[in-house]
C-alpha cells in the first residue's frame, strides 16, 4: 500500500529524491566537461562510483555494527544489473545525440515506471496517466524522427534503452521491498567491466581527472545511493516523476558549461514532453 503523501515516510522520501536528482543534474555536464572517449569514461565513471559506495558501506559497517549485505541477494544482484545497463546505455547515448534529447527521452521515466507498475505491482492507470503516456511518446516520436539517418539516432535509441533500464531497476526496486541503497556500487563494476574491452586507453589527461572524479566519487556515488533508497519511501512512479528535474536543469548546466544549444525539433519534441507531464503531476497532486 503506497504511503500516505501526510506520512513521515512520504516526506523522507521526497527529501531523499530530490536530493538526489539535484545532484544527478550534475552527471551530464561534468561529463561533457571530461570530453573522453566512451568507453574510458564508462570506465572510470563505474570504478569511482563502485569504489566510493564500498568505501561507505564498509564504514558504515565499521562505524555503526549496521550487517546489511554489501549484496541484497538475488533481488540485489537483478536491481544492480539493471543500473549497469543502464549505466551503459546512457553513457553511450551522451557521445552518440545532444544532450537535450537525451534528457528528453529521459524524461519518459516515470511513464515507463506507470506502465511497468501495471504488469509487475498491479498498480492502476487512470485516463489522464494513459494520454500523458500517450503525448509524451508523440513528443519523443519528434526527437527521434528529426535525428533519424544521423549518428544521433543511434544516440536516441541508446537513450530509449537507458530510460527502460532505469525504470524497470526503480520499478523492481520498489517490488523487492528491500533498501538496495549498495546496488549502484555493483552496478558500477558492471558498465566498468563491459567497458574495458572497449576502451583504447584508460588514460585521462590533466583536468579530465578532476571532473571523472567529481562525477564518480561525489556527484554519481551519492545520487544513486539515495534514488536506489528512495523507491523503499516511495512509489516507483513518484520516484521516476522527480527525475523530471534532471530533464529541465541538465541542459542548462550544459549550456553554461560547454555552450551546447538543443535543436529546433528538439525543442519543440521536448515542450510536449515537459507540458504534458508537468499538467499530468499537477493533476495527481490535485487528486
Amino acid at each position: 500500500m503506497p504511503p500516505s503523501v501526510r506520512s513521515p515516510e512520504y516526506r523522507e522520501g521526497l527529501l531523499v529524491t530530490v536530493s538526489g536528482v539535484l545532484l544527478l543534474t550534475l552527471d551530464t555536464p561534468l561529463l561533457r566537461l571530461v570530453d573522453g572517449n566512451q568507453w574510458t569514461v564508462m570506465f572510470w565513471r563505474g570504478v569511482f562510483v563502485f569504489l566510493a559506495l564500498a568505501v561507505w558501506w564498509l564504514w558504515r559497517r565499521w562505524s555503526s555494527g549496521n550487517r546489511q549485505p554489501f549484496v541484497m541477494g538475488r533481488w540485489g544482484m537483478f536491481v544492480s544489473l539493471l543500473y549497469g545497463l543502464s549505466n551503459v546505455f546512457f553513457v553511450i547515448a551522451l557521445h552518440n545525440t545532444t544532450v537535450a534529447n537525451l534528457l528528453v527521452i529521459l524524461a519518459l521515466n516515470p511513464l515507463i515506471c506507470a506502465l511497468l507498475s501495471l504488469v509487475f505491482l498491479n498498480d492502476r492507470i487512470n485516463f489522464t496517466t494513459w494520454a500523458a503516456i500517450a503525448a509524451s511518446f508523440f513528443g519523443v516520436a519528434i526527437i527521434i524522427q528529426d535525428s533519424f539517418g544521423r549518428l544521433s539516432f543511434y544516440g536516441d535509441v541508446m537513450a530509449m534503452l537507458a530510460v527502460f533500464t532505469l525504470a524497470s531497476a526503480i520499478v523492481f526496486t520498489r517490488k523487492s521491498g528491500l533498501n538496495l541503497t549498495t546496488s549502484p556500487a555493483l552496478a558500477g563494476l558492471i558498465a566498468a567491466a563491459v567497458a574495458l574491452p572497449f576502451a583504447p586507453s584508460l588514460i585521462l589527461e590533466g583536468g579530465q581527472w578532476g571532473y571523472m572524479a567529481a562525477n564518480g566519487i561525489v556527484v554519481m556515488a551519492i545520487a544513486t545511493a539515495l534514488l536506489a533508497y528512495a523507491p523503499s519511501l516511495l512509489p516507483a512512479a513518484h520516484v521516476g516523476m522527480f527525475y523530471l528535474l534532471e530533464t529541465v536543469l541538465g541542459p542548462l548546466w550544459v549550456w553554461l558549461a560547454v555552450g551546447e544549444e538543443p535543436s529546433k525539433m528538439a525543442f519543440i519534441g521536448g515542450s510536449i514532453v515537459i507540458a504534458t507531464l508537468i499538467v499530468h503531476s499537477a493533476l495527481s497532486l490535485r487528486k
